[in-house]
């Protein structure tokens, strides 16, 4: 089987496209194991941002619908915007939303 000059440029492009973009293998490692700190790091955040919203709701402090409007108005150089996008992504999540549903049924204090 004889290989054209197209047939061979096609092979290539999907040989290139196929593979992956890093400069090595090495950096490749490096940047997996990264990524699973990082992943690490916000979760363990990301928990203890839910434990806090959690103990104030608990106390009838804060429900839900006033962290929404707290993420969404006030001073803009509280945080950057796409911290607060962060932390709405984390308050919208089912179980977030389920759970200050259970402490409140709609309602500011528990009964």
């Amino acid at each position: 089987m004889k290989l054209t000059k197209q047939r061979l440029k096609e092979i290539i492009k999907e040989e290139l496209l196929n593979e992956e973009s890093f400069s090595s293998r090495e950096a490749k490692q490096i940047m997996d194991q990264s990524l699973r700190e990082y992943a690490k790091v916000l979760r363990k955040a990301q928990h203890k941002i839910i434990k806090d919203w959690m103990s104030k709701a608990k106390s009838g402090v804060l429900d839900f619908f006033d962290i929404q409007k707290g993420l969404e108005m006030g001073d803009i150089s509280r945080a950057h915007p796409y911290e607060t996008q962060f932390l709405k992504s984390v308050l919208i999540k089912d179980k977030i939303i389920d759970r200050f549903r259970s402490y409140f049924g709609g309602r500011k204090r528990k009964r």
